[in-house]
């Protein structure tokens, strides 16, 4: 056998290359490890992972009155398939612990994040090898699912997406905004009208009945009929159309 050193760099990796390691759970066994496995392992173990949270997506996840659902998972109930356009999702199931700690006996329960501070706020959820791939959505509401006691149930509106849930795959829920009420301040909220319209029906989401200035185009104040539909929902009117901004606090 050749020098190791005198064998050619490989530059070019792809997930079925190998190397030749000891197997310590066989015996000290010699065996090939492919690059792909070698990945999956750093993945399941979180050996070089600083980010909590992450989920795999579970399609085949059950309910039979106990916990068929895997630690670290992200899945639907009932199952919707095996590719789930981010676009039509509305709700979904959540591992109280995600999928860095999936290897661990002892796992930290993030689920206390999933109440404070999500509820009221916006999530990015984006395909960990993929960010192209992603569901901003307002994290609605969060509650212990019925028979569980490691999985929550999430209800979520959505914003804006691109792409698809796939079966399998890694995905990172990140905070994009949250309620700073909580912790003392104030919310606005800017409403941008583009389309000349005499009635504007604005969702704003600041769980209030705020305040409401409008502008034209050209930045002049115009009045305007203030309606509250609900506290995340105003309409204002006008006596003509006409584009601008709403500003809400």
């Amino acid at each position: 056998m050749a020098r190791i050193s005198t064998y050619a760099l490989d530059t070019n990796l792809v997930k079925t290359d190998k190397w030749i390691g000891t197997d310590v759970n066989g015996n000290n066994a010699t065996k090939n490890f492919s690059l792909d496995s070698v990945a999956n392992w750093l993945n399941t173990t979180a050996a070089i992972d600083s980010q909590t949270i992450r989920f795999k997506y579970q399609a085949d996840a059950q309910d039979n009155g106990v916990d068929e659902r895997k630690k670290g998972s992200l899945s639907f109930s009932p199952n919707i398939g095996n590719t789930v356009p981010f676009s039509s999702i509305t709700d979904f199931v959540l591992s109280a612990y995600s999928l860095k700690y999936a290897s661990q006996t002892s796992s930290p329960d993030i689920s206390s994040f999933y109440t404070n501070p999500l509820i009221d706020s916006y999530v990015f959820i984006s395909k960990t090898d993929d960010v192209s791939i992603y569901g901003i959505y307002l994290w609605n509401s969060a509650a212990l699912k019925e028979n569980t006691t490691n999985f929550w149930d999430i209800g979520l509106s959505l914003v804006a997406s691109s792409g698809d849930l796939e079966n399998t795959k890694d995905y990172f829920i990140s905070l994009l905004t949250y309620d700073p009420s909580k912790t003392g301040g104030d919310r606005t909220f800017i409403f941008d009208q583009g389309i000349p319209a005499t009635v504007w029906d604005i969702q704003h989401n600041l769980l209030k009945f705020p305040s409401v200035s409008v502008v034209n185009s050209s930045n002049e104040s115009v009045i305007c009929t203030t309606e509250y539909i609900d506290n995340k929902n105003v309409r204002v009117s006008f006596s003509a159309a006409f584009s601008g901004k709403a500003y809400l606090n």
